[in-house]
């Protein structure tokens, strides 16, 4: 195996493709739940069904028989804007929720999730049988005509539990029984009447009844109804209504398009009919005034004789008349027109400017008139006053015979362009839209949560950081190994070393190439005391130590391997040996190096273990005694390996690191930060320990932002089809 590293950048943007490379299970897991989670609501989630109608409202309302709109009586319709108002009000809604029992609820009771779903397949024919019993699974009917329940059953949820034969039972919010009763009978019991015209259901079935007040079921329909103008000042109405029930949404529709247009012919009825009445009480009036008018002038000219008028004085006298009229009409309208708009109306304020200027035309008539002579004047005033009073009441008399036409065979301003249909598929949940931001979410989503973890995990990933910042160097790159897995599971049998059970590993190359860099590390220690440490635990120093102890025995010499982590130590399982007696007997003297150190089944290694773990490690490692025994166990030997107790957490480590001549540190690859070595190095420094360098461990090596930096492996072995990896 050759390990290399490659000494040249790579851009962020490289680092995030190798990253998602990498990562690309993690984010395909998290797409595969997201999408699986979008699949399941877009086939559980109820279906919406959706219904349209079209309305026209008309610019100008005309009778029967093309009798010219009314003008005067300013019929035009109301905005567009105002008619979407009427629509969605509690006077149109309100009649279509009594209509249609809208705030009558019935439901079956499906089992939960699942039960709706199963239902929906089964539309036609109910299920008998199913288990858990008490559940409905599709195919049930039931139609309540009528509910009448109790001030305090109002918005509670009723359950009727359907029996053989027709039959059925009411139950209260509290499970109490309410009535019994049967299809097509009036059933009245405690604080409820029902009448319910069908049920089809096996005997069990229960279903949700509840009489919602006319607030909530108005605001759910409000909701679920939606007014909109096609394009702009087209007067063409869409409505549209959702909802879970085809036949519901369809006939809700249809109540509240009728109901308006009824109200919308009654509405100007009555305008027709308040324009009549007040147009009966004046006729009277201009009657009197038209015969008292003809009367005068007849007295002038039975008196004065017949008066000649200049061609001037008739085109005044036309001129005057054509005026006189007009105003008349205003001050009629202008009455009309105050019932339903206040002074400062524009329609008001236009009538106000229309009849000031026919004013200023009739004072400027007024002062020609007066320089005519008397006679003529005379006989131009009496025939104004007759002309105008006749053809007022002319007019007036025309128009409420048109008025009549109007009350009797009103059709509005509205009209039904299309009427509301039976939707056959839902238009909610739309699966493809689903399914798509699905895949789009859990993307983005799997993606964002490798770059989070990334963001997390701060610790120290590439080994030539190790040397930069710390100024020492990397004795080995340990790479992560699948093996060592296999081996601590216990597959290989009674040595699950690595080093054993598969010494052709990169992992067991990694640690031969310390092996070699240690020989030349003891050549300038004071001695042959190899102390291997870690700031923290579940470092992999344990594995380190065991499978290098392995390596070096390999070579030749006598090895030992001291578990010197007298709180936590567990080396002694890696070789299958108890762990009594051991270093802390030896301590305090209760046994000897006879029964302490043992042979670990491989030529030229053997391990001392724990021992019993004692309360206080720290004192028998800082003993007197202590420095003597690995003294003594150094000269019985070639080479001493401690598995040294984590530094930061174990105060005799940094004890233990002095006796020790060479110290090495294991950083595992994204488990550690910098700052954390660092305070490492500084308690050994100030324990006047040295650290020799470091073993970087658990380098993931098949990683393609370690290969594209340059770390990367290669199996040389002589067993065929072991290749290059």
């Amino acid at each position: 195996m050759e390990l290399y590293t490659d000494n040249g950048d790579s851009s962020s943007l490289r680092d995030a493709i190798w990253l998602f490379m990498d990562e690309w299970r993690w984010i395909v897991a998290i797409g595969t739940m997201v999408v699986l989670a979008a699949l399941a609501y877009a086939y559980t989630a109820e279906p919406i069904y959706r219904t349209t109608a079209l309305l026209q409202i008309e610019d100008r309302e005309r009778g029967p028989g093309g009798v010219d709109e009314l003008a005067w009586l300013s019929t035009t319709s109301a905005p567009t804007a105002a008619e979407i108002e009427i629509l969605s009000s509690r006077m149109v809604l309100n009649e279509a929720i009594e209509q249609e029992n809208l705030n009558l609820v019935v439901a079956p009771i499906y089992v939960p999730v699942v039960g709706h779903v199963v239902a929906r397949h089964r539309a036609e024919r109910f299920a008998r049988g199913r288990w858990p019993p008490g559940y409905a699974w599709g195919g049930e009917r039931l139609r309540v005509d009528r509910l009448d329940v109790a001030p305090g059953l109002a918005d509670q949820a009723l359950t009727l539990v359907a029996k053989s034969e027709g039959r059925y039972t009411l139950l209260g919010p509290d499970g109490e029984k309410l009535l019994t009763g049967g299809v097509g009978v009036r059933a009245q019991g405690r604080g409820a009447a029902l009448f319910v015209s069908e049920l089809k259901a096996h005997a069990g079935a229960r279903f949700l009844v509840m009489k919602q007040n006319e607030l909530a079921t108005f605001k759910d329909l409000q909701e679920r109804l939606s007014i909109a103008e096609r394009g702009q000042q087209t007067g063409i109405l869409e409505l549209s209504l959702e909802g879970t029930n085809p036949e519901e949404v369809m006939d809700t529709l249809t109540a509240i398009t009728n109901i308006y247009l009824r109200q919308n012919v009654e509405r100007r009825s009555v305008e027709a009919a308040r324009s009549l009445e007040f147009l009966n009480r004046q006729l009277p009036l201009l009657r009197a005034q038209a015969d008292a008018a003809e009367h005068a002038l007849n007295q002038f000219r039975s008196e004065k004789g017949s008066v000649d008028m200049s061609l001037e004085t008739q085109g005044m006298l036309e001129q005057l008349t054509e005026v006189e009229r007009r105003l008349s009409e205003m001050e009629l309208e202008r009455v009309e027109r105050s019932r339903r708009f206040t002074p400062q109306h524009p329609a008001m304020i236009a009538l106000d400017e229309q009849q000031r200027e026919l004013e200023e035309v009739r004072a400027t008539l007024a002062t020609q008139i007066r320089a005519l002579p008397e006679a003529e004047q005379d006989a131009l005033r009496l025939t104004r006053d007759a002309r105008v009073a006749n053809e007022l009441y002319t007019l007036l008399l025309n128009r409420a015979q048109e008025l009549r036409v109007v009350q009797a065979g009103t059709v509005g301003n509205a009209r039904i362009i299309d009427q509301a249909f039976q939707p056959r598929w839902p238009v909610k949940p739309r699966k493809p839209l689903i399914l798509g931001i699905g895949i789009v979410l859990g993307g983005m989503l799997g993606v964002s949560s490798v770059l989070l973890r990334q963001t997390l995990q701060t610790g120290i990933r590439d080994p030539k950081d190790l040397e930069q910042h710390f100024d020492l160097p990397v004795y080995a790159i340990v790479p992560r190994s699948r093996g060592e897995a296999r081996a601590r599971s216990g597959r290989f049998g009674r040595s699950p070393l690595l080093a054993v059970a598969s010494p052709d590993d990169p992992a067991v190359e990694s640690l031969r190439s310390l092996r070699t860099s240690l020989e030349f590390l003891l050549h300038e220690a004071p001695n042959r005391i190899v102390a291997i440490g870690s700031a923290a635990p579940d470092m992999g120093k344990s594995f380190i130590t065991a499978n290098l102890g392995v390596v070096m025995a390999q070579a030749g010499g006598r090895v030992l391997i001291v578990d010197a982590d007298l709180r936590r130590g567990h080396l002694h399982r890696r070789f299958g040996l108890p762990r009594t007696p051991g270093l802390s007997e030896l301590i305090i003297d209760q046994t000897d190096l006879g029964e302490a150190l043992r042979d670990s089944g491989h030529e030229g290694l053997r391990v001392l273990p724990t021992g019993r773990l004692p309360p206080n490690p720290a004192e028998l490692m800082i003993s007197r005694r202590f420095p003597l025994l690995v003294s003594e166990l150094a000269d019985r030997h070639d080479l001493l390996l401690i598995d040294a107790p984590p530094i930061m957490a174990a105060s005799e480590a940094v004890h233990l690191a002095r006796l020790a001549g060479v110290n090495l540190l294991v950083v595992r690859s994204g488990r550690q930060q910098r700052r954390e070595i660092e305070l490492m190095l500084d308690r050994l420094v100030q324990g006047t320990a040295r650290a020799s360098g470091f073993v970087f461990n658990d380098l993931p090596i098949e990683s393609r932002r370690n290969a594209y930096a340059g770390y990367r492996y290669y199996r040389y072995s002589s067993k065929p089809g072991r290749g290059r990896r």
